[in-house]
């Protein structure tokens, strides 16, 4: 430490104002100039090693983050160039005691601030890789990562404020070990939604942008998954936030992990339809369905499947192979399109709802039956199915099924 009695000073520069002398002041005012001018010199150094980082691995930092990122490091260097500056101003112990830990306070915070700041740009990194990678898993775990990283940063900032201040942290942190029970009482749900965010985290139960309905309440898209929650955007476009701690003990049906997508209707013609022209019409489905791109060729089934009240109904059963619900859509209206066209073209009558009504005469004669005995009835029937089944108008192994003639084992959506 300088003697600064044994300096030959001006006498105005030795005389006291409020606590310190002219020259100390002066001091101080010098300090606080040249701790701005590092100040600036360092967020300009710390700016550009931040747009040369970002131009080497292609990071896209909005300028908000930039400008929260950097002024924290300005603030940083300024106090700590003070604080050691003035060690040598010889001010007095109370004085001195008072700035030295005002500035360690603020140079702690401002690197929690850096600190936290730099978790969300280092983020920005790994989303970006996220984004670029196949594996879904990623979404999650890099959201999750970054949220507590932020946490464990505010924790150990908490702690090191408290040593600034010069309070005692050993007895805090050991007085909340002895209060960790009632603590952990009056927090259950939050830590039931933690143990929640690691189900999510290691079940994997969904992804990012998947389609789900969670216990048959909430169905929308997962937009986002955090340690306490999960953000769900309805199709509504409304945001349901739902704790993760229930994630735990409800169904979770996830319709965005679906490889293949269902559908099943009925194709109602009318009865009047020859059964040669409904064979006809069945094999043209299946051709229509074996041609489409998007449709799955080893397992689907056309097949007269039921004689309606007021129609012959076609069973159409069949799965789409699509990224998504917009793409099945476009699809099922081609397919649909298709067999309408396909109707047209063989002269198939469709059917709606109709009803025929019967008048019965009194006076009409009773019919004279053709045959003479019960026996002509079973022999007549007889010779009718035999002559049917040894000209079969249907195939042996419609395009239904494999084409090895079996079912496959998936078979899904049954």
């Amino acid at each position: 430490m300088l003697n600064y009695q044994t300096l030959t000073l001006p006498a105005w520069l030795t005389h006291k104002f409020w606590l310190l002398s002219n020259w100390q002041w002066f001091g101080i005012l010098v300090i606080i100039f040249v701790a701005f001018a590092i100040e600036r010199l360092a967020q300009n150094f710390a700016s550009k090693i931040t747009v040369k980082i970002m131009s080497r691995y292609d990071i896209d930092i909005p300028d908000k983050y930039k400008k929260r990122a950097l002024s924290p490091i300005g603030i940083m260097v300024f106090a700590g160039v003070f604080v050691c500056a003035v060690q040598f101003l010889n001010l007095p112990g109370e004085f001195l005691a008072i700035i030295s830990r005002g500035g360690k306070i603020i140079l702690t915070v401002t690197i929690i601030l850096t600190a936290h700041h730099a978790v969300n740009i280092i983020s920005l990194y790994f989303e970006k890789l996220a984004r670029e990678s196949q594996n879904k898993f990623d979404d999650i775990l890099v959201p999750l990562i970054r949220k507590t990283l932020k946490f464990f940063v505010v924790i150990i900032g908490i702690v090191f404020i408290g040593n600034s201040l010069t309070l005692d942290m050993k007895s805090i942190i050991a007085g909340m070990g002895i209060g960790g029970i009632a603590f952990a009482l009056a927090a259950k749900d939050t830590i039931s939604n933690l143990f929640g965010s690691l189900t999510v985290l290691l079940d994997r139960p969904f992804r990012i942008g998947d389609w789900v309905n969670i216990g048959g309440e909430v169905d929308g898209m997962v937009e986002e998954v955090g340690l306490r929650s999960t953000r769900i955007r309805t199709f509504y476009n409304s945001l349901v936030t739902l704790p993760n701690g229930k994630l735990t003990n409800v169904h979770i049906d996830n319709f965005g992990q679906r490889r293949f997508r269902r559908f099943k209707t009925k194709i109602s013609v009318q009865y009047d339809t020859s059964p040669k022209k409904i064979e006809a019409f069945c094999e043209g489905i299946r051709q229509i369905i074996l041609k489409h791109r998007f449709t799955r060729k080893d397992y689907f089934h056309v097949y007269l499947n039921d004689l309606g009240s007021s129609s012959l109904d076609i069973l159409l059963y069949v799965f789409w192979e699509v990224p998504d619900w917009s793409t099945e859509l476009a699809e099922k209206h081609r397919l649909l399109i298709d067999v309408l066209r396909l109707g047209n073209e063989m002269g198939v009558e469709f059917a709606f709802p109709t009803q025929t009504l019967h008048l019965h005469n009194n006076e009409a004669t009773q019919e004279t039956d053709t045959m003479n005995s019960d026996l002509d009835f079973h022999e007549q029937g007889k010779k009718f199915a035999d002559e049917i089944i040894n000209s079969p108008i249907t195939m042996k192994k419609p395009r239904s099924v494999a084409s090895n003639g079996t079912f496959p084992k998936d078979e899904i959506g049954i």
